[in-house]
């Protein structure tokens, strides 16, 4: 009797294990393989449906949902392991697998090397030097026409962009290669659960929190509701800015808020939050970091993304050469803070945290996190 109850627990243990498990349907398309959650934990059920997607890149918005080959149990294997952050794509939440995914199973994707032909060059070339921002530094470090155009292949190009160019936002596709330089990435280091475009705040006994994960249009309260934080939140010990997986936008907000406090005289400090995944003007350290701020600051996280010496605003496309090229025209440079480490590198925090030790981190500071959630 015992050994049959044995099972029956065996049997019942294990088909709660498999309900609660992870399921995708592969689905063939000409050349590629595309990935659908058909099953999924009671905590993802909201997945059940949703595609799942690779990350090429550290970089935010650097992935593909068409995968070369297929490979369903590896794809089962990073779910399982939650090895993966859950975002938008299409205004719908989508399983974004990490860049360890494409590492282990599709390496051949992060090294493409194709021919480049004369005409290729002269395009990029011609464009470069007379519309981006940062082609001034390339030339500074040693860059010519002469050995441009030597180039044979984009392994060749690659190793020229690496050296001349120290630029995060330039984004360059020619065919199937994709250049692009990487952000800051700490080992063991997880982007963010929450949403994108949120903005939330939250006031305990002695500090005023807020949090929000990108500084555009579509996260309206960030620009109506930032500036008055500097009122509300001036008796407050503390004034806590989450800006971890924000992947930027305006800090014109960021600026306002930053005098209300200075004439506020405010006697408390500003905590800044980041990790890897704070990039551009969601490195907001740019601004509450720099020698305006007449309030004590203190940044809490991991080192920043590293996107602050350009900005992209340009896009050039030629249809014949398959070529498409994003890169900066407004020159960032001369309000750097000195303590930036530079592009690919960010800001290195003054105390160490991811999110999974925040709050405890927080408390250790003497903050109230009380109602605070970090995920």
């Amino acid at each position: 009797m015992k050994r049959k109850s044995l099972i029956i627990t065996l049997l019942i243990l294990g088909s709660i294990l498999f309900a609660n498990g992870w399921d995708v349907q592969e689905y063939p398309y000409d050349l590629y393989v595309y990935y659908i959650v058909t099953k999924a934990p009671e905590k993802y059920e909201n997945l059940i449906g949703s595609s799942v997607v690779a990350v090429t890149s550290h970089r935010h918005g650097d992935f593909g949902n068409a995968f070369n080959s297929s490979c369903k149990s590896g794809v089962i294997e990073f779910l399982e392991n939650e090895d993966f952050v859950i975002d938008k794509m299409d205004g719908i939440d989508s399983t974004f697998l990490s860049k360890s995914f494409i590492e282990k199973y599709f390496p051949e994707v992060l090294c493409a090397d194709i021919s480049v032909s004369k005409e290729d060059l002269s395009y990029i070339w011609e464009n470069l030097s007379s519309k981006y921002v940062g082609f001034s530094d390339m030339k500074k470090r040693g860059l010519n026409k002469k050995k441009f155009n030597k180039i044979k292949n984009t392994s060749e190009l690659k190793a020229l962009f690496d050296k001349y160019m120290e630029d995060c936002h330039f984004d360059m596709k020619i065919r199937e290669f994709t250049y692009y330089q990487e952000t800051a990435y700490d080992e063991g280091c997880k982007k963010s659960k929450d949403q994108r475009d949120i903005y939330f705040e939250q006031e305990t006994s002695n500090a005023y929190y807020v949090r929000f994960t990108s500084c555009v249009e579509a996260n309206a309260n960030y620009f109506t509701n930032l500036e008055a934080v500097g009122v509300i939140g001036r008796n407050k010990e503390f004034i806590i800015l989450d800006a971890r997986s924000n992947y930027g936008g305006s800090n014109y907000v960021q600026e306002k808020l930053q005098k209300i406090l200075n004439l506020e005289k405010y006697k408390g400090t500003v905590i800044v939050l980041q990790d890897n995944w704070s990039t551009s003007s969601g490195e907001v350290w740019s601004i509450f970091g720099n020698e305006k701020s007449q309030f004590k600051t203190l940044l809490v996280g991991t080192h920043s993304g590293g996107m602050q010496n350009y900005d992209r605003s340009n896009t050039i496309k030629n249809d014949d050469l398959n070529i498409e090229i994003s890169f900066g025209s407004k020159y960032l440079g001369k309000i750097l803070p000195k303590n930036y480490l530079g592009e690919g590198k960010g800001y290195e925090p003054d105390i160490w945290a991811t999110t999974e030790t925040m709050a405890s981190v927080l408390t250790g500071l003497g903050v109230d996190v009380t109602g605070i959630t970090f995920q």
